[in-house]
Order: C-alpha cells, then structure tokens, then sequence
C-alpha cells in the first residue's frame, strides 16, 4: 500500500511501546490512526501527540479479548471517519517461565490476548475492509519467537508461531481484494511489556516469577532493544513496500538459520531412511 496520506490507521496496543511508534510512524505519513488500547488514559495520550503532528487522531478503549469491544472499534472507525485502510493488531502480553512451571490461567490470558486478540481483529474489520474500494493492508504483530522457540517464552512463542501462520494465510487469500498482510516479527524492542501483567484480570491470579537461566534479566535485554518510534517507521516501510515479514534485527536470522537447519536435517533423516509401505 504505496500511498497512506490520507488513509485511515486501526492500532490496537496502540497505548505505549510498539503501538505508540506505529501511531506516531503513521501520522508523520500523513494518516488519521485511531488509537485503541485497553489503558484509556494510554490511548489518549498518544492520541494527542498524534494530534500534534497535524494528523486526525481518534482514542477509543478496547479490550481485544472481547469480540463485541473490538466490533465496536470497528464501528467507532467507520462512523468517525469511514474507513480503516490499515489494521494492526498489535496488543499483546507476555508471561516467563518453563512450560511445566505455566498454569491453565496462564495459557488463558495470552491465548485470549495474544491470539483470540488477532482473531477478533480480523473477523471484525476483514469483512468490512473487503468491501472497501482500493488497497488496504494488515500488519499482525507477532515476535522473532514467532519464528523460533525461545526457552521460558513456551506459551508465548506458541502464540506468535499462530499468529504468523494466520498471516501467511492471510496474505494468501487477500490479494483478489487488494489486501496485504504482513507479520511483524521484532526482536528486542524498548517497551513496557515485562510490566504487562498490571492488565491480566484479577481472577487469573498472578504468573510466578521467573529466573532466567544463568541469570540477568530479560528486561536489561529489553532496556537496551531498539526504539519503539524506530520500530513503528520500519513497519510504515514494511506496509510500503508490502513486506510478507517485517524484522527489526538482523541477527535474529541465526535463529531462522538454525530452525531451518534442523527441518533439512528431518527430512535428510527420511531420505536415508528409505522407501517403505505408504
């Protein structure tokens, strides 16, 4: 989607971190973003300094675990400026630990966040978004664990690997609509999402707390990722030039490298294994 002055942008998350750089990204390009977060006073904030670039900015609380919030993102966007030319699904979460240390309450919240929040997004803005005229565009935001497992990041790298199949699907099926989708696949990135746990729902408890192996912390590594404003023009780019995947940090290709090794080296197994029976 070459041209987006003018469009219209949808960023769930949009309150803080990612979210906020996307927002800002779009506005400097001349888009009216509509901020949506479940953190109210979040999402107003960033609408303002979106207002401040010159660009049309609309806040609008939302909790993308909930098909009717996000329908009525949906029908907020169109009633207020008509259209929605790009949506990112954005809004995520994280818990940390081994899979054997994760509760059922755990897998609930990313799952219904991280995933069930992708899937609301797209059942609630695709249909609309086919019948629209002209090009739009899809960026779900999904990680480098999306693209290899990460040790204590279990349920979430389980969710980002989801989302990009979702997003691969997506862009699939969307071109006969003129619809693009890319997944957005950061590595480190200065955010607050160690701090994400102040939105789980209280009767899901608390997630125990993790230790990293060989200690440190995951939020020394985070503190010292990339700039979320940074990261938000990399994804203007990326919906410019239609990228299938957006990454923030080359070195995350060892990652890819070593997972793609160790398929070949499945399928040479079975090679050497020989014919038999089918």
């Amino acid at each position: 989607m070459r041209e987006l002055g003018g469009k219209v942008a949808v960023v769930t998350g949009g309150g803080s971190g990612i979210g906020r750089g996307m927002a800002l990204a779009f506005a400097d390009a001349g888009m009216k973003v509509v901020v949506a977060d479940i953190e109210l006073p979040a999402a107003e904030k960033v609408a303002a300094e979106v207002a401040a670039r010159g660009a049309r900015a609309l806040a609008v609380h939302t909790d993308v675990t909930r098909r009717a919030s996000v329908e009525e993102l949906a029908e907020q966007t169109w009633r207020e400026l008509g259209a929605a030319h790009l949506l990112c699904n954005n809004a995520g979460v994280a818990v940390f630990g081994t899979l054997d240390e994760q509760r059922d309450s755990d897998w609930s919240w990313l799952l219904s966040v991280n995933l069930e929040g992708v899937v609301n997004g797209l059942q609630a803005f695709l249909p609309r978004m086919k019948a629209q005229p002209g090009p739009k565009h899809v960026v779900n935001t999904a990680s480098v664990a999306g693209i290899a497992a990460l040790p204590g990041l279990g349920i979430y790298t389980a969710t980002k690997y989801a989302v990009v199949a979702i997003s691969e699907t997506l862009r699939l099926e969307g071109p006969r609509y003129e619809l693009g989708c890319s997944a957005l696949c950061p590595g480190a990135v200065h955010t607050n999402i160690m701090t994400s746990e102040r939105n789980r729902p209280t009767e899901l408890g608390q997630s125990k707390p993790f230790v990293p192996p060989g200690g440190g912390s995951l939020g020394d590594v985070l503190s010292r990722g990339r700039d979320p404003l940074w990261v938000g023009r990399r994804v203007r780019a990326g919906v410019e030039n239609d990228e299938a995947y957006i990454f923030t940090d080359p070195r995350s290709r060892g990652l890819l490298d070593a997972r793609f090794a160790a398929m070949r080296a499945g399928f040479d197994a079975a090679d050497r294994y020989g014919d038999g029976p089918a």
